[in-house]
């Protein structure tokens, strides 16, 4: 690494800036640290506490509508800032009740935000909530309650290694920009010499990227089919893509028996011709409101045959077309298949996708978990158990899917939430982004801003995918472009960010020891350099690693 420093101007100069962000930055890097086994003890709080450092909870009693009494613990705070992000820790244990869903919230002198973090405490071991907020106002006197969320029930909460830091905005894009540093890019040094191995000076080089290594696409429909305009724009762009609703199951057999691939297979053309890779999504949806009419009247014997049918079909007809696969969609919500099948048929659904395509990666594919957590039926730890029931059960299902479809974004939430996913080791997809179209255009492309920068630089989120499916001129929420494929503020931002994470073309010259070195984004290049009369063309694949890849080429 000394070599490079003394003679790679190019990445002294980002290694210098990084020092110089990093040397002006008054407080600690965001630690990333999280659990979600229960421990016989807590760990220390993260930041030495923060601003919670040395600082005891109070008991409160609330008195609800209907006389009942529920007991929660709280931390006055002063002197919150916005435009600052906090992220909170806490360690929770319980003594009345095996398990519970223990939930924080935050009150302010104008308003209340009903959660910042949640985890499922159990009795007898110390369970691990990381969360955090973000005020679009300052406030001087607001609170900070640890509570059950279960308000017919009062549970007695322990807690311990309390904290809570603040952020400033630049604060934490620094972080994002040091984990994108470390996770999606890589030093480079490229060796020029002759074939005697003599170095040489003065070589011309140029680097171009030709392909990405960070899969990042969008819903597409059946309107892409023959669309010879929408299929330039999405090319031009996006390396991966989803099919919005055409294979579900009541797309493909709308009416029993009457099996049609048709429009599928259209679209699957494009993605083969454009080499794109494509998510399969999905083999079930749990949503009753969403099977099949015919399916949902079914005798169990008849039930059982038609779904085997589906997995058969579906995953023979494609077959190593699609990288992944949701295979049980929204079953924290929703079990239309295991009231009717048995608690075992999630489990039988992966082990038979799986035997059906072994190459496929498995998916759960669930709202809520990551945009709020509100939503008690899909919390983190919800998700977290469930994931480990079916690796239990022996299902070989190996990837973490998280819709996505945001309201007003929480990044330290956000970020807390993919923490605790992470530890699982399995890989993380944001799978159906989008904003709420209750906001304005405008208002759209700035938290998709903040919402894929959080994603982007997360080390554990192998891809992101937004559900932006273009039909007749409208989306689900949020398009990107208008009819005419003239962007919208949230197509700009895409446009802004995938040109801010790309390496492009890169042009220089080989130093006095014949190297040159840049600082890339994993993914395809085409070295070329040139030296004389005489150039030659090398392909450079960009892979993970924290070491500086060597490159040498003989002129």
């Amino acid at each position: 690494m000394g070599q490079l420093l003394l003679f790679s101007p190019l990445l002294f100069s980002i290694l210098f800036f990084t020092s110089l962000l990093v040397s002006s930055y008054d407080g600690p890097l965001y630690d990333s640290s999280a659990y979600t086994e229960c421990k016989l003890q807590p760990e220390e709080p993260l930041y030495n506490g923060g601003m919670l450092k040395n600082q005891e909870s109070n008991l409160e009693q609330i008195i609800l509508d209907n006389g009942d009494r529920l007991h929660s613990l709280s931390f006055p705070l002063t002197n919150l800032n916005q435009r600052t992000k906090y992220s909170f820790s806490i360690w929770i244990k319980i003594n009345d009740a095996n398990s519970a869903l223990i939930r924080a919230s935050l009150v302010t002198e104008e308003t209340t935000i009903k959660c910042i973090g949640t985890v499922i405490a159990k009795q007898g071991c110390w369970s691990f909530l990381k969360g955090g907020f973000e005020l679009s106002s300052p406030s001087n006197s607001s609170k900070l309650y640890i509570q059950s969320s279960d308000s017919s029930r009062d549970i007695n909460i322990a807690i311990a290694s309390a904290s809570l830091h603040p952020f400033t905005d630049e604060q934490w894009t620094l972080n994002q920009e040091t984990k994108i540093n470390e996770a999606r890019k890589r030093a480079v040094t490229i060796h020029v010499s002759d074939r005697q191995g003599v170095e040489l000076h003065g070589a011309a080089v140029r680097v171009e990227q030709v392909s990405k290594d960070f899969p990042f696409g969008s819903a597409i429909a059946k309107t892409i089919i023959g669309n010879s305009q929408y299929q330039k724009w999405f090319v031009e762009r996006f390396n991966a893509a989803v099919f919005e609703n055409e294979l579900k199951w009541d797309a493909t057999e709308h009416v029993q028996g009457q099996v049609n691939y048709t429009i599928p297979d259209q679209m699957m053309e494009f993605v083969r011709a454009n080499q794109i890779i494509a998510r399969g999504h999905n083999i079930f949806w749990e949503n009753p409101k969403y099977t099949p009419k015919w399916v949902l009247n079914l005798t169990r014997g008849d039930l059982e045959s038609a779904v085997s049918s589906r997995i058969q079909s579906l995953m023979n007809k494609y077959k190593r077309e699609f990288i992944h696969w949701d295979v049980s969609n929204e079953m924290l919500h929703f079990d239309f298949y295991e009231e009717r099948l048995g608690a075992d048929a999630t489990l039988k659904f992966f082990e038979t996708a799986h035997e059906a395509d072994p190459l496929a990666t498995l998916f759960m594919n669930e709202f809520n978990v990551v945009e709020t957590c509100e939503d008690v039926d899909s919390t983190v730890d919800a998700y977290v158990s469930r994931i480990r029931e079916l690796k239990l059960g022996g299902v070989s299902m190996d990837g973490i899917g998280l819709q996505g479809h945001f309201d007003v974004p929480n990044s330290p939430l956000m970020r807390g939430i993919l923490d605790k996913l992470a530890t699982l080791g399995l890989p993380i997809w944001l799978t159906e982004v989008d904003i709420s179209n209750k906001f304005s255009k405008e208002t759209q492309a700035v938290y998709l801003e903040q919402v894929l920068r959080e994603g982007f630089s997360h080390p554990a989120v192998d891809g992101i995918m937004l559900w932006t499916a273009l039909r007749q001129g409208s989306c689900y929420q949020m398009c990107l472009t208008d009819g005419d494929f003239n962007n919208l503020p949230a197509g700009d931002t895409v446009d802004k960010l995938l040109k801010e994470w790309q390496t492009g073309t890169l042009e220089g010259r080989t130093d006095e020891h014949g190297s040159y070195s840049f600082f890339g984004f994993l993914g395809e290049y085409v070295v070329t350099a040139t030296y004389g009369n005489k150039t030659v063309y090398s392909p450079l694949s960009l892979s993970r690693g924290k070491e500086t890849k060597h490159f040498n080429i003989q002129m």
